[in-house]
């Protein structure tokens, strides 16, 4: 027996407008999916430790219909754009809010809705479909996705302006929504992207994001994550670096009523290295959940992750992070530090830091701290006049900035800083 979300994603198989919908490979993969949906109970496994800390029974037990594009057009309140920017709507593709300039030559970028059928075929990481049953909220995303973004940079190609994507909630009607994105940089591309959730919003978002870095690449992106108070916004990310590739990853979860992201990320050359920085910031009775997979699939690789949480209210804050080194990969290199603040008595956060090392000849270090507001320095702050509201909030951004200063692109690091320091001011 499915749950009620379940059972109304499954009612609308053969949506005739969802993008690639006639084309033999994407129909069969689609079909794929809903099957693998069919065979399930529920999107979950509550005995995995993946969801140890996270129910989704409130959610799955909702009839959640998929969201319709807007019935009148919606002019979003954006900030000027310092690039490129994609702007999806409920899910569903905003040209008239979108700004395409032109791209250098072999570049490719535009929403799902516009792929051709040869794209299709030839990025075949926007129909992947995870072998295990594990995964039915992958499943529901290549199902039903309605948004989304092909990106794609052939060898030595540097883009210096900064490519937003935007998802916007525009209803606070409960609905479904389903974006799912292909990132690729050829060898010695170099690339920025933002990828911005906001606006209002109820119901149920699923973010899928396929990144593909190839040899001597590197990417700088931002996840910031706005979402409306009534949202539960679940993501997954699939990244593989090669040879001497880079990825900065920062990740920055503020809003939505939910949110849990499963981030893998494979380093799969000799050199490659990733830096994720996390920041979260919660209250009332907000959740949010990380769970990371990181693999040193082979030697001489480099990842250094720092999380900071900062929770108040009856917030909750997980931090699942696995770092494994395999057999046979001598001289990897790799940290995962998370530092937490608890704001409030009946707020929670659990750090389970764990590394898996079977490799010789490693260097790997790994630390989690929960505690307090310094009292100290807020006393400090006090003797100077300042009110102990402001005082707290000047603490919890400090805390929180320190892994913020290394955005690479000013005016990207400027928003990110600005969205933070907003949200700190309205926690309780």
């Amino acid at each position: 027996m499915s749950t009620a979300l379940l059972a109304a994603a499954l009612q609308h198989a053969g949506v005739p407008d969802l993008p690639g919908t006639g084309i033999a490979e994407v129909d069969a993969a689609r079909a794929a999916a809903r099957a693998l949906l069919a065979r399930r109970p529920t999107l979950t496994d509550v005995h995995a430790e993946a969801w140890r800390y996270t129910s989704l029974r409130a959610l799955e037990a909702q009839n959640l219909p998929l969201a319709l594009p807007p019935a009148a057009r919606i002019t979003p309140d954006l900030p000027p754009a310092s690039g490129l920017r994609l702007v999806f709507i409920d899910g569903h593709y905003a040209p008239h809010a979108s700004l395409t300039r032109n791209l250098p030559a072999g570049v490719t970028l535009k929403p799902l809705v516009d792929v051709s059928a040869a794209e299709w075929r030839t990025h075949a990481a926007l129909l992947r479909l995870p072998l295990a049953d594990a995964d039915a909220l992958a499943a529901l995303n290549l199902a039903f996705a309605s948004a989304g973004v092909l990106f794609a940079v052939p060898a030595g190609v540097v883009i210096e302006t900064p490519i937003e994507m935007v998802y916007l909630g525009a209803t606070n009607i409960p609905g479904a929504w389903h974006a799912r994105s292909c990132i690729m940089l050829g060898e010695a591309a170099r690339a920025t992207v933002i990828e911005r959730s906001i606006g209002a919003g109820a119901g149920l978002a699923t973010l899928y994001a396929d990144v593909a870095l190839a040899a001597n690449a590197r990417l700088d992106l931002v996840q910031l994550q706005e979402a409306g108070a009534a949202l539960s916004l679940l993501r997954s990310s699939v990244i593989d670096l090669h040879a001497r590739a880079t990825l900065r990853l920062h990740a920055i979860d503020l809003g939505a009523a939910l949110t849990h992201h499963a981030l893998s990320v494979r380093l799969l050359g000799a050199h490659a290295q990733v830096e994720l920085r996390h920041v979260v910031a919660l209250d009332r009775r907000q959740h949010a959940d990380l769970q990371l997979d990181l693999l040193h699939a082979v030697g001489d690789t480099r990842c250094d992750v720092r999380c900071r949480a900062v929770a108040g209210g009856r917030a909750r804050a997980v931090l699942q992070g696995a770092i494994r080194i395999a057999e046979g990969a001598d001289g990897s290199d790799a940290a995962l530090d998370t530092h937490n603040l608890l704001l409030s008595e009946q707020a929670e956060i659990d750090a389970r830091p764990v590394m898996e090392i079977y490799a010789d000849e490693v260097r790997a270090a790994h630390g989690a701290s929960v505690g307090q507001l310094d009292a100290m320095m807020l006393f400090y702050l006090r003797a100077r006049g300042i009110p102990m509201a402001e005082a707290r909030a000047l603490l919890t951004a400090a805390h929180c900035r320190t892994v913020l200063g290394d955005i690479a692109h000013i005016d990207v690091r400027a928003a990110a800083l600005q969205a933070l320091d907003a949200r700190i001011q309205s926690l309780r």
